[in-house]
């Protein structure tokens, strides 16, 4: 974990640095906030990484000289099954985003998917 904790802590910091100096140059707040959000999330992750104790738990991939077997037989958790509510919560969020530029008239069609996706979501989940 520490060497997946190292990239979140760097991409941090290169969103905020180059942020900041993104705006002492240009001025402009869009692309600053952007920046600024892109090294905000990975910070948010590596503070509570570390706040959890994440980086203390051993992997072999911390081990430059772990073999490729060293990981073979490791659970890797639990994975869903194949499921088709995905596919309608983003149609459902793409048709709201397009209603609030072309027309409302399909925002209610849009919170209609999104909400069948939601229960569809909840159903498989009781399976």
């Amino acid at each position: 974990m520490k060497i997946a904790l190292r990239y979140f802590w760097v991409l941090a910091a290169f969103g905020l640095v180059v942020g900041t100096i993104y705006y002492a140059i240009t001025g402009e707040w869009t692309g600053s906030m952007l920046l600024w959000f892109l090294g905000l999330m990975p910070l948010i992750v590596a503070v509570w990484s570390v706040r959890r104790g994440f980086q203390r738990i051993p992997r072999a991939e911390d081990d430059p000289e772990a073999e490729p077997s060293a990981n073979a037989g490791s659970s890797l958790g639990s994975f869903p099954l194949v499921s088709v509510w995905p596919l309608y919560f983003v149609l459902g969020v793409v048709v709201v985003g397009a209603g609030l530029v072309y027309g409302l008239i399909l925002v209610p069609a849009g919170a209609a998917l999104i909400g069948w996706a939601i229960v569809g979501f909840m159903r498989e989940s009781r399976a």
